[in-house]
């Protein structure tokens, strides 16, 4: 009984990670995803290149197929429809698009972007760790816009 209850307790702990690793390389898929997604938006629409690298804190028109926007207004529409679903797909995810000479650095907060290089579309997000230890986690995904 004693060797039945300590194989369980094994498994139960593999299971359990296993779970939360499954979750990690989900949330992973959905920021490669969304990031791809966006560098193809912003390479139909070169001419707002600086509004995906400055954009508006609110956009100025609903850009469909019966409105005609700008490529400004485009951009405008494109990245917060972007940041919308981004944040809906992965709780507490937080996406921007800067020129960065050293992409794969910084943090939730302070990204790092340091002005210089391509355009790098960087999303952040925090969840809890494992349910064991209880700690958070910080993830980063990094795309250079080409």
């Amino acid at each position: 009984m004693t060797v039945f209850s300590l194989g369980l307790a094994g498994f139960s702990a593999m299971l359990l990670s296993s779970i939360t690793g499954s979750a990690q390389a989900y949330r992973e898929g959905i920021a490669a995803m969304a990031a791809t997604s966006l560098s193809e938006q912003i390479r139909m629409n070169p001419l707002a290149l600086q509004r995906y690298l400055n954009p508006p804190e609110n956009i100025s028109i609903i850009c469909t197929g019966e409105t005609q926007c700008t490529p400004e207004q485009q951009a405008d529409y494109d990245f917060r429809i972007w940041q919308l679903e981004l944040a809906d797909r992965i709780q507490n995810a937080r996406g921007l698009v800067c020129r960065d000479g050293t992409p794969r650095d910084g943090v939730e907060g302070n990204s790092l972007c340091d002005g210089a290089g391509p355009p790098v579309i960087k999303i952040f997000w925090s969840g809890q760790g494992d349910e064991l230890s209880g700690e958070s986690y910080q993830r980063t995904y990094t795309l250079e816009v080409s």
